[in-house]
C-alpha cells in the first residue's frame, strides 16, 4: 500500500505544479515570430498543463506559452508520472531556485506558489494583485469561482496567489473498527491532538492503532500548518516559545506512550480494514470520494488547540504572476483560460476545481460512473486512492447521494487555507530529529530552530 500522509500529498500537488522557477531565464516577454511570450516554470510538466497550453494557444494565436521544466519525472505504467521521481530535496532546491530568481527581478511570467514562501513574496510586492486584474477585465465572471476560496486565499485585502484547484484537509476514519472497539467519535466535532491521545488509549486496549501512517515529522509539519501564523507570521518567528515546545513535547510524549507509531500498522487504504482506526487523507476528488469503502467516514483533523475554525482545505494547484513580469495582461488571460469551466472540467486536474460549474460537473460524472458499476475502471492518475476498491466495499446509493452532499457542504463551509513556507519546515523537521532521538531538549532545538529561521526570512 501506498502511504498516504503529508509527503505522498506533497508530491502529489507536485506532479500537478505548473510554475515558476525556469533554470537562469527571465520574463521580458520577447518577441516569438511576432508573438508574446509568457514563461511559465514548472517543476515537473503534467498533462493539464500540457493540454492547456495547446488549446490556449489555438484560441490565442498572438500569444506563446514557453513551459520550462525543473525536472522531469519518470514515465509511470499507467501513463502518469511517477512519484517517486521527486525528493524533498528536489523540492527544496526548486523552491530555492525560484526565489532567488524572483526576488533578483527575473524569474518566469507565472509562478508556482503551492511551496513557496508567500509571505515573503507578498511583502516585497514580487506579485500582482489579481484583484486588479479581475476589475479591469469586464468578461471575467467572478461569480463563477467559490467566493470563500478566493477569500481564504488573500493576503490582507489582496489576491496574490490563484487556486485552480484544492483539497479538504481531513481525515479519515473507520467507523465500523470505531464501533466494534466501542470508541465513539463525533465527526460534527472540533478536537484536539491531547483528546485524540485519550481515543488511541482506548482504541490500544483494545487491541488497535489510532493512525495508520503518521511519523513524527509529518506530525510536527501539521502542527506547524495550524498554528503558523503565530509561528512566521509577520516575519517573526516564535519557534523560541512554549507555544512551539509544548508542541514538541506532546508529540514525542504521544509516540513514546505507544499512542502513535512511526510505521504503517495495518491500514488498508483501499478497503478500510486493518489496526488503524485512521488515516491521514484528505479529500482529493469526486471519485476518490465515492470509491471510499462504505466503512469509512470523513473527520475532522484534529487540530493543535481543538477550536473549530472553520473547514481547511490547501492549495493543490495555485499560480502567482511575477510583479517584474512585462506581459502581465497575458499571463493573466492565461489563468482566466485555466479557470474556464472546460479546463477546470479536465480530468486532469487534481483537486477540486475552483470552477463552480466544473464541480457539479465533476460530481454528475463520477455518480454517473458509480451507477453504471464503472467506477473502478479509472482511477485518479495524479494521486487519490491508487486500487480499486472491493464492489462489496463500495458505499450503497444513498449513502453515495449523502456523501457528496456532504463534500459539496464542506467545500462551501473551507475558510481556513493551510499554507507554510516549505524552507521553515525543512528547518524545523532537520531539527526536530534531535529531539525526538533525546539527543536534545525541546529548549535547545527550538533555539536551534528560531536562529535558522529568524536568519532564512532576513534574507
Amino acid at each position: 500500500m501506498k502511504k498516504v500522509g503529508v509527503f505522498a500529498t506533497l508530491s502529489a500537488v507536485l506532479l500537478v505544479s505548473a510554475c515558476s522557477g525556469n533554470s537562469g531565464g527571465d520574463s521580458k516577454g520577447e518577441a516569438k515570430s511576432g508573438k508574446k511570450t509568457v514563461v511559465v516554470s514548472v517543476m515537473t510538466k503534467d498533462r493539464f498543463l500540457e493540454s492547456a497550453v495547446q488549446k490556449f494557444e489555438e484560441s490565442h494565436p498572438d500569444v506563446h506559452i514557453e513551459v520550462k521544466e525543473y525536472k522531469a519525472a519518470k514515465p509511470a505504467a499507467e501513463g502518469g508520472m511517477s512519484m517517486e521521481a521527486l525528493s524533498l530535496a528536489d523540492v527544496e532546491k526548486y523552491v530555492q531556485s525560484v526565489t532567488t530568481q524572483v526576488i533578483s527581478g527575473k524569474g518566469a511570467d507565472i509562478i508556482l506558489m503551492n511551496e513557496m514562501p508567500q509571505d515573503k513574496f507578498v511583502a516585497k510586492k514580487l506579485l500582482v494583485n489579481m484583484y486588479d486584474l479581475m476589475a479591469k477585465d469586464n468578461s471575467f465572471d467572478r461569480n463563477a469561482l467559490y467566493a470563500n476560496i478566493l477569500k481564504a486565499s488573500q493576503d490582507g485585502d489582496g489576491l496574490y496567489v490563484m487556486p485552480l484547484s484544492y483539497s479538504l484537509d481531513l481525515v479519515r476514519g473507520d467507523t465500523e473498527l470505531l464501533k466494534k472497539a466501542n470508541v465513539p467519535v463525533d465527526k460534527n466535532k472540533s478536537w484536539s491532538w491531547m483528546e485524540f491521545k485519550e481515543i488511541a488509549k482506548k482504541l490500544k486496549q483494545q487491541g488497535y492503532d489510532g493512525f495508520g501512517n503518521l511519523s513524527p515529522t509529518e506530525l510536527l509539519w501539521d502542527y506547524i500548518e495550524d498554528n503558523y501564523s503565530q509561528l512566521v507570521g509577520q516575519g517573526k518567528p516564535g519557534f523560541d516559545s512554549d507555544l512551539f515546545r509544548n508542541m514538541m513535547k506532546e508529540i514525542k510524549l504521544m509516540y513514546d506512550e505507544g499512542m502513535l507509531n512511526e510505521g504503517l500498522s495495518g491500514f488498508s487504504s483501499t478497503s478500510g480494514t486493518g489496526k488503524s482506526a485512521f488515516l491521514l487523507a484528505g479529500i482529493y476528488s469526486p471519485e476518490e470520494a465515492l470509491k471510499m469503502p462504505s466503512n469509512m467516514d470523513y473527520f475532522p483533523k484534529p487540530s493543535a488547540s481543538g477550536k473549530k475554525s472553520g473547514v481547511p482545505f490547501k492549495f493543490n494547484y495555485s499560480l502567482g504572476i511575477n510583479s517584474k513580469s512585462d506581459v502581465q495582461q497575458e499571463a493573466w488571460a492565461f489563468i482566466k483560460f485555466l479557470l474556464s469551466s472546460d479546463m477546470q472540467a479536465s480530468p486532469n486536474l487534481m483537486g477540486f476545481p475552483m470552477n463552480k460549474g466544473a464541480v457539479d460537473q465533476k460530481f454528475n460524472e463520477v455518480l454517473q460512473k458509480f451507477k453504471n458499476g464503472t467506477l473502478n475502471e479509472q482511477t485518479p492518475r495524479n494521486g487519490g486512492v491508487s486500487a480499486a476498491t472491493p464492489p462489496n466495499m463500495l458505499p450503497d446509493g444513498e449513502t453515495a447521494k449523502k456523501r457528496i452532499e456532504d463534500i459539496k457542504k464542506m467545500i462551501t463551509e473551507a475558510d481556513v487555507r493551510r499554507s507554510s513556507d516549505m524552507k521553515v519546515l525543512m528547518i524545523a523537521m532537520e531539527e526536530f530529529k534531535s529531539f525526538m532521538s533525546g539527543q536534545k531538549s525541546a529548549e535547545e532545538v527550538s533555539n536551534l530552530i528560531q536562529n535558522r529561521v529568524k536568519i532564512y526570512l532576513n534574507e
